[in-house]
């Protein structure tokens, strides 16, 4: 009798370490295939940066979208792109950081890039993507989210933020759309729940009614702000909001904000 206990104990024990060996080797493969991919679109991105010239844009078109968006001066990488999947409408980097990655839009369905890759298949990373609330140009504020993940890809370097040095040591924001390249100066980092009843929502707004309305908004930024950047915004500038989870409580959300640099 015990040694048929036993042999149901062994055996049940190999299934679940078969299950979870599967499991994990599963999770390896899409793990592999993702940062392949992510490979594959920063070459894509980078080779037709230093193959193509704004003059060779220009002549294939880069002026002619169906939507009329696309500026004659975009980046040649990101237009590269931006033919491969029409959805991917910008390219966002921080110098010093991980976050280096094209940005998706798909206003027609929620989140639908959240656990999607490039290409549209399954992805536990998923992509950076602009909130559907968002119109990519004509916004006041552009909300962009990320997954925070372990592996330290995608917007997991936006909790280093919670540092006011790494802040003085990555101010600035990069980031390539179709109508040109912009750089931003974050002003103002905060922690904050949602799904709590009584959110801040930092992700609702968009476009400000008057300057009023901005300020309003603004202050109730900078109240929540971490630390001073002794930098503010004021109505007429364009922000760019990034989001990602934020560990240290329940629904968490890490938020970084900047404005855009007038050139």
């Amino acid at each position: 009798m015990k040694r048929w206990i036993a042999g149901i104990v062994l055996l049940c024990s190999i299934l679940l370490l078969s299950v979870s060996g599967y499991f994990l080797a599963d999770m390896f493969m899409r793990e592999k295939k993702d940062d392949a991919l992510q490979e594959q679109l920063k070459e894509i991105y980078e080779d037709s940066r230093s193959g193509e010239t704004n003059e060779t844009s220009k002549r294939e078109g880069a002026g002619d979208s169906d939507d009329g968006t696309v500026s004659p001066s975009v980046h040649p990488g990101l237009l590269a792109l931006h033919r491969e999947n029409p959805d991917c409408i910008g390219w966002i980097s921080i110098e010093g950081t991980a976050i280096d990655y094209p940005v998706m839009y798909h206003p027609a369905e929620e989140n639908y890039y959240l656990h999607r890759d490039f290409y549209g298949e399954y992805s536990a990373n998923g992509c950076l993507f602009l909130s559907e609330l968002c119109d990519p140009y004509t916004s006041d504020n552009r909300i962009i989210y990320g997954h925070h993940m372990n592996s330290g890809k995608m917007f997991a370097a936006l909790d280093q933020y919670k540092d006011s040095a790494f802040y003085l040591e990555h101010p600035l924001i990069s980031y390539n759309t179709l109508r040109g390249s912009e750089t931003y100066q974050i002003f103002a980092v905060f922690c904050t729940p949602v799904y709590t009843g009584n959110d801040f929502p930092y992700y609702t707004f968009t476009k400000a009614e008057d300057a009023a309305d901005c300020q309003r908004y603004i202050k109730a930024v900078k109240e929540r702000a971490l630390y001073d950047t002794g930098i503010s915004a004021v109505f007429g500038d364009k922000l760019l909001t990034l989001s990602t989870c934020e560990y240290s409580q329940k629904n968490g959300r890490m938020v970084v904000m900047a404005k855009k640099i007038r050139q």
